[in-house]
């Protein structure tokens, strides 16, 4: 097995692979060189026709189409695997016990079984290891996290919000992800992670139970013969395929100190484009955050009036080290995500053992492969929730 200091080698930068040219690897590429975290020295993708202008776009001077030779490579820090859910468990492992730190998009696996094997990985490999909940990094969720710590909503009681998406609303619509091969699971996967992992993060609590029901609206869907963009309707020749992960979901949970939330999400509703929003209702105020307009909260009283309160970043909601936007300049996703990796590159660098990185959406710190194992046992629970329609703990 290779392995070298958490920090990389001592007196240069850390070096970083992504593995992974489609939708989300280049946004990695930007946010690790955003960051000033470490040099991106290689993409790594499927096939040469898709990875190599992708690299020639992003000014990566390496690609190739050669996974293993990526991760066997001793001048490489850090790994970032940014492909297809059915691939994370091998990628990861392979990494991990090459000796690389591994930043792993979510879902982390596609079952508990798998996600446990990850986190078993990381820890006997004893390497950095984190799941991308990039909404961990929005300034104005660290600031409804801060204001629920610091007692001004009092006891929650209620949350309750969705992510909704339209992108594939229509039978012609295809990616990846609507495979059947590719796991049990889609929107909850997908997106309903994302939703669960930032209640945990901004309420301090932890859901115990859900139930479940979920919706397969479009049957049939046109798969292309060719391979598609992520985000792309069918063109040219097709074929019918019958889908079974679900569009949508509605899902109930229980909470640690008998608080309930509430959550829709869904890939199927018109016009929506990512509209996530997230509501805490506390016994003396209750806060709301939407995604399509990240630089406000509005917070509610029953006796005092209503009132947004705007990103300030003089308030330092915002990743040490990295300059916030003045107000007025909006941050959003690729800014979380940049922001989201900081504690995580700064862990590697300084070579502070992974132990010491608490495993808990509590945390201030990076989301790691327990948190994502955390969120792939919800999505588990969601489906034998619908399965059996009953309650399923967590």
């Amino acid at each position: 097995m290779t392995s070298h200091s958490r920090g990389g080698r001592r007196g240069r930068r850390l070096r970083t692979a992504v593995i992974g040219s489609g939708f989300i690897g280049p946004h990695h590429v930007d946010a690790v060189r955003r960051g000033g975290y470490a040099d991106v020295v290689v993409l790594a993708g499927h096939t040469a026709s898709h990875v190599e202008p992708k690299a020639t776009a992003l000014g990566v001077g390496r690609w190739t189409t050669d996974v293993d030779s990526v991760i066997a490579d001793p001048a490489i820090d850090v790994i970032h695997v940014c492909t297809r859910n059915t691939s994370h468990v091998p990628l990861g492992e392979a990494a991990l016990q090459a000796g690389k730190h591994v930043v792993m998009e979510k879902p982390l696996a596609v079952d508990s079984a798998g996600a446990a094997r990850l986190v078993a990985a990381a820890e006997a490999a004893d390497r950095h290891a984190a799941t991308t909940f990039t909404y961990r990094g929005y300034p104005m969720l660290r600031k409804a996290r801060a204001l629920v710590e610091a007692g001004e909503l009092g006891d929650i009681h209620l949350s309750s919000g969705a992510y909704l998406q339209d992108w594939l609303a229509e039978e012609t619509d295809w990616n990846w992800r609507v495979d059947p091969a590719q796991g049990a699971s889609r929107t909850v996967a997908d997106i309903g992670v994302h939703w669960f992992d930032t209640l945990e993060f901004v309420s301090g609590l932890r859901a115990e139970a859900v139930f479940a029901d979920l919706a397969t609206f479009l049957a049939r869907r046109q798969r292309p013969v060719a391979e598609v963009e992520a985000f792309g309707s069918t063109a040219g020749p097709t074929e019918t395929v019958r889908i079974e992960s679900e569009d949508a979901a509605a899902i109930v949970m229980r909470l640690t100190g008998g608080a309930r939330a509430v959550c829709l999400v869904s890939q199927v509703s018109p016009g929506r484009k990512n509209g996530f929003t997230l509501e805490l209702g506390g016994s003396r105020r209750s806060l709301a955050w939407d995604q399509e307009q990240p630089e406000r909260l509005w917070l509610g009283s029953r006796r005092e009036p209503a009132r947004l309160i705007a990103r300030d970043p003089a308030e330092g909601y915002h990743s040490p080290g990295i300059p916030p936007l003045a107000a007025g300049h909006p941050e959003a996703w690729s800014d979380a995500l940049r922001d989201l990796l900081r504690p995580f590159y700064a862990a590697v660098a300084s070579r502070v053992p992974p132990s010491t990185v608490p495993a808990s959406a509590a945390s201030l710190g990076y989301p790691t492969f327990a948190d994502g194992a955390r969120a792939v046992r919800f999505v588990d629970a969601v489906l034998e929730s619908a399965r059996s329609e009953r309650w399923v703990d967590i």
